[in-house]
């Protein structure tokens, strides 16, 4: 019996630890993209759930290793309602400081980045909302863009209520 409520305990205090790591997002999706190298756009689309009374923050996540080759990203990301286009940016972030080290979160040699898209964004009633996202990566003096990025390993999104 004794050891039936040391299990309790312990799950219990599991739970209680998994959930405060959570993050206040209200919605968070991720995609992996490590086989495809995000050669393709990826493509979101989003719940019913989310609220389109107040404004709210969009973010994108990237998680990569040591074998990207850059040390920023373009991205063309794109929000769609229906039929309708929302919003369209080519977004630039730098994912290596200038000595080198990978900016963003991890332990090991993969780092997760967090990085900050809309703010404020009154998302549309109309149904379905569709997030893409695809890369614009080039070589200088290369005209033709990267086909597909090693070390990317997968692509995520998150909406967050503004406060």
């Amino acid at each position: 019996m004794a050891l039936q409520k040391k299990y309790r305990f312990l799950f219990f205090f599991s739970m209680l630890a998994i959930g405060s790591c959570m993050s206040d997002a209200e919605y968070t999706d991720f995609r992996t993209v490590a086989k495809t190298g995000l050669e393709e756009a990826v493509v979101f689309e989003l719940n019913n759930a989310l609220d389109t009374k107040k404004p709210n923050n969009l973010y994108l996540y990237l998680r990569n290793d040591n074998s990207y080759a850059f040390t920023n990203i373009f991205l063309i990301c794109t929000l769609k309602a229906g039929d309708q286009l929302v919003v369209q940016d080519t977004l630039e972030y730098a994912l290596a400081a200038p000595d080198g080290t990978w900016l963003g979160t991890g332990f090991t040699e993969v780092k997760e980045s967090k990085l900050w898209w809309k703010n404020g964004l009154e998302l549309p009633k109309e149904r379905p909302l569709v997030i893409e996202i695809q890369q614009a990566m080039r070589t200088n003096g290369d005209p033709q863009g990267v086909k597909a990025l090693e070390g990317i390993l997968s692509v995520g999104i998150g909406i967050e209520a503004q406060e």
